[in-house]
């Protein structure tokens, strides 16, 4: 395991003092000499893919990876949101655009749904942060176009004569979008929650569709959103816990819901302490009136199975109960190797990234470090919700991937580089059918690597 400082922050010294007209001809300039296959060129190979994961799986809770096996094993989809690491080693081993900005790292389309604001507001937006980094822009395009692909081969979607068509506009509305947000004020583009209803008075002045987008996407969210404005506190403790001599506590279900041992629940109590120091004073004020009444591990997902995950149940005088999600921060899968940052936790820099990425976060997002271990805090089932990709016929497919690339695209804007990003995408006409010819070939090295994983040729074994 090697020291290596990542690049959290930018280095300003090739943008300060440019104009976006500046930075856009910059973006241009670094598309002048790439030819298709630079963005495209994938070459489909047999291999193990455990060996590939081992780093990482390396770091695991070693009990809970044939959980992880099962959980990934269910389809090739299911295999590709547990398995980022591999599609970042590959990455890495092509040629990029030489544009970076803060990525999600991991965004798939199941990477994307609802959650609450500080102010009780339903938000749609992106919703992991765990592998978030500064890194190449089209790394996480070509994550959400390939995870497209697979929901769009799960569903039996004609995908030569409509889905790859479609995905090249979707990039095209991705281009759409950041050129957007690039005629809205830096403060605009900082402040604007994601909502439902401002996600669609967006996307209406992109495409110039509103009524055709709105129908669509109400009959997207109305079979979810109800059921993510009734998932907070109270519906967690409703099926999480029960009642034993007067007081609450977790259910057990292991392998998924364990209670700690005495050593970890003491030590927990102390990273909690940490987190309150942490946190803002309104939150620390808030807080000081629970106290904690349980805590058990919790498994959660499908990449995020092995991780140490908590839940910390918590208790005021008035009876009122708070559900906190306490996940452990894992150091990030980079050129071949795990890689520690020394300067800041991985908790925190998952945190920030959160904080920068999202359109508006949960008050309660945190940090604390154990020995050790580092650990970003949130709020568990604060309005969280995803809408249901295997029920999503095919116009409410198209819908629901143009707004997460919207909101992709939102997300990369907060980074001051994404203006080059326009330069070079609007330099190449044929750039997006390059990106969809990249993601068709993945889409056939993950089906060869879920073929792998689950035993269906040679290299088949236990993660």
């Amino acid at each position: 395991m090697s020291n290596k400082k990542l690049p959290y922050n930018f280095d300003f010294t090739d943008i300060s003092m440019k104009t976006p007209a500046e930075l856009i001809v910059e973006g241009n300039r670094l598309a002048i000499d790439t030819k298709f296959d630079d963005i495209a060129n994938y070459k489909v190979k047999q291999r193990d893919v455990l060996k590939i994961m081992k780093p990482k799986n390396d770091l695991l809770y070693k009990d809970l990876l044939e959980t992880k096996r099962k959980r990934m094993s269910k389809s090739p989809f299911s295999f590709f949101r547990g398995s980022v690491d591999i599609m970042n080693y590959d990455l890495n081993h092509y040629s990029n655009t030489g544009i970076k900005t803060l990525i999600g790292g991991d965004a798939h389309l199941g990477n994307f749904g609802y959650y609450g604001s500080s102010e009780g507001q339903l938000l749609f937006d992106m919703n992991d942060f765990d592998e978030s980094h500064i890194d190449y822009w089209e790394y996480d395009v070509k994550r959400l176009l390939v995870s497209a692909l697979l929901v769009a081969k799960q569903q039996d979607f004609k995908l030569k004569k409509k889905v790859e068509p479609f995905l090249e506009k979707t990039v095209k509305t991705y281009l759409k979008t950041l050129k957007y947000m690039s005629n809205l004020t830096a403060m605009e583009r900082f402040i604007t929650p994601n909502t439902l209803k401002n996600i669609s008075s967006s996307f209406s002045k992109i495409h110039e569709s509103k009524n055709t987008f709105d129908k669509s996407f109400k009959k997207i969210v109305s079979k979810t959103i109800d059921k993510a404005i009734n998932s907070n506190s109270d519906y967690a403790v409703k099926k999480y816990t029960t009642t034993v001599k007067g007081q609450k506590q977790f259910i057990e279900n292991d392998p998924v819901t364990v209670h700690v041992g005495n050593d970890d629940y003491e030590k927990l109590i102390k990273g909690y302490t940490k987190y309150l120091h942490h946190s803002s004073s309104d939150i620390k004020q808030f807080l000081l009136q629970f106290h904690i009444v349980d805590i058990v591990r919790h498994t959660v997902g499908v990449g995020s199975v092995g991780t140490l995950c908590y839940l910390i149940l918590l208790e005021n005088s008035s009876g009122d109960n708070l559900v906190l999600q306490v996940k452990q921060g894992l150091p990030l899968y980079q050129n071949d190797g795990i890689y520690i940052d020394d300067k800041h936790s991985t908790g925190e820099d998952i945190m920030n990234c959160q904080l920068i990425l999202q359109s508006a976060s949960d008050p309660f997002l945190g940090y604390f470090n154990i020995g050790n271990n580092s650990f970003y805090v949130r709020q568990f089932k604060d309005m969280k919700g995803s809408v249901k990709l295997k029920k999503l016929d095919y116009p409410a497919f198209c819908d629901y991937v143009n707004v997460c690339i919207s909101l992709l695209a939102r997300a990369h804007s907060q980074s001051p580089t994404f203006y080059k990003i326009i330069g070079y995408l609007e330099s190449k006409d044929w750039i997006p059918e390059a990106l969809v010819k990249y993601s068709t070939r993945y889409v056939k090295q993950v089906e060869l690597d879920f073929k792998s994983f689950t035993g269906g040729d040679k290299h088949g074994n236990k993660i």
